[in-house]
């Protein structure tokens, strides 16, 4: 990110979404220990971090899949900190998770619907007494799913039960049940964990794509090759701690990140 465009977004807006003092614990163990980080409208951040340092748990706060016992979660200036996770997504929050998680029975094409339905239409009166606005509902559903189909090049799939898709391509398919919402903010566990390299590099442009079209993500992943290239900011946690935040040069030689990774 330029630092025009982030001054210009701390000058007006502030950050999209702001973590403070966050702390979470399990029997004694502090998983994430007061991390502050912030993370403003059109950036591209990546959170990293030695295995067990805290980075999956951080997210699963965020996203109200486990409560906190210290700190906020502000988002767009609302305090989210204790909502539901199926709240949290309504507010704009997409995320994918470290195991991939799809509806193996459906069809690839109605993991999408599924995933955006609750967007569209939560009042269950209204889906019965207001049938031609859901029928416009769903033909705009079914319209954005099948572009991203395309986009990912799984369209060809479109009916075949998730269940059938390699592992790669089921990561390309909660990649895009994360954003056919338009979210304003996607959080993306390990994106490039598990896969070939062609998919890492199809997985690597497709974030970058949406990026400069101006989505907001905030990407966990211990790929440091795409890391380094796709992320206008990195923050670094250790032992549940934030060590380290900066651009890809400054974090590529600090010294704190050496030792957490290799004891240099």
């Amino acid at each position: 990110m330029s630092e025009q465009r982030l001054i210009a977004d701390n000058g007006s807006n502030g950050a999209l979404i702001e973590v403070q003092g966050l702390t979470k614990r399990f029997i004694g163990v502090t998983a994430v220990d007061c991390v502050d980080m912030k993370v403003y409208s059109g950036e591209l951040v990546s959170l990293i971090g030695p295995n067990g340092s805290g980075k999956t748990t951080l997210f699963n706060c965020i996203t109200g899949f486990l409560r906190s016992e210290e700190g906020r979660v502000v988002f767009r200036g609302r305090d989210i900190t204790h909502e539901r996770p199926d709240k949290i997504v309504l507010q704009g929050i997409s995320r994918t998770f470290q195991n991939v998680r799809v509806f193996p029975s459906l069809s690839v094409l109605d993991n999408l619907l599924v995933s955006l339905q609750q967007h569209q239409e939560e009042d269950l009166w209204r889906r019965t007494f207001h049938a031609p606005k859901i029928q416009r509902l769903e033909r705009e559903a079914v319209e954005r799913a099948l572009q991203l189909l395309e986009m990912i090049g799984l369209t060809d799939l479109r009916e075949e039960p998730a269940h059938k898709l390699v592992f790669g391509q089921r990561k390309l398919l909660e990649f895009a049940c994360a954003l056919i919402p338009d979210p304003d903010l996607v959080l993306l566990d390990e994106p490039a964990a598990g896969v070939g390299t062609a998919m890492v590099e199809q997985m690597k442009q497709h974030i970058l794509e949406l990026n400069r079209a101006g989505m907001t993500f905030l990407v966990v992943e211990h790929n440091m090759g795409v890391v380094m290239d796709i992320s206008d900011r990195i923050v670094v946690l250790d032992h549940g701690q934030k060590i380290a935040e900066g651009s890809p040069e400054a974090i590529r030689e600090d010294p704190r990140v050496l030792e957490a990774y290799f004891g240099k």
